[in-house]
């Protein structure tokens, strides 16, 4: 992995630590604060998706494009439900390690049934990656057990890792097919900010019209309400997936991105405990500790 997208992922992490921060700190439910935040963010991009498309010209991008952005939208959806709903019950100390470090084994797994491959370092690295995101949520080592993560947070945070590792090698795949329509003009660089313009819209399009149709009307109110908290909170999304997605053409193997980024779970335990008053335990610094490990290892 080249030393530009490292510092490229790192610095990215830090953004998706503050803007899961805003996210746990808001007073709305999760879908209504990532519908404000995902809208603000596809609105700032918009104009930008007119330039692209003007440039590349719409029949040049396939079916097979649209389909993934869509499967991808949806996947970000179950994300950033899970994920809101999640910060309801639990500490962002809790939720925050286990919706970002359980992708990491399950994006290494898709990968490789897709066609990349892994070595030995890398598969120890996540391995303890995922070990360290089971012992931050701990409050003493006695409690390492079965019963410890069967409740509601853990259930939610579960579904946004699900949703993270779907829209994580399903963007690597669309990005490739992106990368087929490069000109003089239009790089690989410029199809990474057109994804994610393209990605927002694909969140906030079908999350409206589900809680339109389920006649959750009062969601549309209280977005309307945190505008200004979500809309600093979008920009910061943006940003953060922005250089995810730069990184990914300047890497073959996504897994590689997406355990990286896991640092920001380490930004995320020491911001909770800062911004959120939230508990510091000898386990978080195990937990932390072994994050750190498996972070250097699947690098090395």
């Amino acid at each position: 992995m080249e030393l530009t997208a490292i510092v490229i992922v790192i610095f990215s992490a830090l953004l998706h630590a503050g803007w899961n921060i805003l996210g746990k700190a808001n007073q709305g439910s999760g879908a209504s604060f990532f519908l404000a935040s995902g809208c603000a963010a596809a609105w700032l991009l918009t104009p930008y998706l007119v330039w692209y498309l003007y440039q590349v010209g719409l029949a040049n991008l396939g079916t097979g494009f649209w389909q993934l952005l869509l499967v991808s939208g949806l996947c970000q959806i179950v994300y950033l439900v899970g994920l809101g709903t999640a910060y309801k019950h639990a500490d962002i100390g809790v939720i925050y390690p286990i919706a970002r470090a359980l992708p990491v084994l399950m994006v290494g797994a898709g990968t490789v049934v897709i066609g990349y491959q892994l070595s030995l370092n890398q598969w120890i690295g996540f391995s303890l990656i995922t070990l360290g995101c089971l012992f931050v949520p701990l409050k003493s080592f006695s409690e390492f057990r079965m019963k410890a993560y069967l409740n509601i947070g853990v259930l939610w945070a579960l579904i946004a890792a699900i949703g993270t590792t779907g829209y994580s090698i399903i963007d690597k795949e669309a990005l490739l097919l992106l990368e087929q329509v490069d000109t003089q003009v239009i790089t690989s660089r410029h199809s990474a900010i057109f994804y994610l313009g393209a990605q927002f819209w694909a969140i906030v399009i079908p999350l409206g019209l589900w809680l339109y149709v389920t006649k959750q009307t009062e969601e549309f109110k209280s977005a309307w309400s945190m505008s200004k908290t979500a809309t600093a909170a979008g920009i910061m999304m943006a940003s953060t997936y922005g250089l995810v997605l730069f990184a990914m053409t300047e890497t073959e193997n996504v897994s590689l991105v997406v355990a990286l980024r896991q640092v920001s779970i380490l930004f995320g335990i020491v911001m909770g405990i800062y911004f959120l008053k939230e508990k510091w335990h000898v386990t978080r610094s195990v937990g932390a500790g072994l994050i750190f490990s498996g972070l250097v290892i699947s690098l090395i």
